[in-house]
């Protein structure tokens, strides 16, 4: 594996970690729906795309590229869980 392809399997995990990292949500019972709804969402966009990867591109550029674009078209809508400079719930 060269350089750049090294580069590009790496970028294309940074993609995968930044797709499923999502804000935790609030204790709201609706919130938390959201965020599960959301993470589900965004787990099968990143299923989807690696498959599709394996079988016809190949090109981890590609996947990557791929979903960053799903994750875009599916944003956080839920209020994230906000900490005090202490880490305490505000």
């Amino acid at each position: 594996m060269n350089e750049r392809t090294e580069a590009d399997h790496a970028d294309l995990l940074v993609a995968i970690v930044e797709a499923l990292n999502l804000p935790l949500p609030p204790m709201a019972e609706a919130d938390e729906r959201l965020y599960y709804r959301l993470l589900e969402r965004r787990a099968l966009a990143v299923r989807i795309v690696i498959a599709a990867n394996r079988t016809v591109s190949r090109d981890p550029r590609w996947a990557a590229d791929a979903i960053r674009t799903r994750t875009a078209e599916e944003p956080v809508t839920y209020t994230p869980y906000a900490f005090d400079k202490d880490g305490d719930e505000r």
